[in-house]
């Protein structure tokens, strides 16, 4: 299993707010989990019947993390 860096989650997910990034570094989820809840989070059902099972608890929260809306800073206004 991979260690996550901010490269890699930014690799992963394109364009993410950096306080989304640190939480999930915090999570101390390896690069496959990451994956793994990305492809969760935008994947069809498809994914859940070919898997036959739902995401561990770290993959639901780092799917969680990364459904969350973005927030608005002062640059974005």
């Amino acid at each position: 299993m991979s260690k996550l860096t901010a490269e890699i989650v930014h690799n992963i997910t394109g364009r993410l707010d950096e306080g989304r990034v640190i939480e999930i570094l915090k999570t101390g989820a390896s690069e496959e989990e990451l994956l793994e809840a990305f492809e969760w989070l935008y994947a069809d059902d498809a994914l859940a019947r070919e898997r036959h099972h739902a995401p561990d608890s770290r993959v639901a929260l780092l799917r969680d993390i990364l459904n969350r809306p973005e927030m608005e800073t002062d640059e974005d206004r």
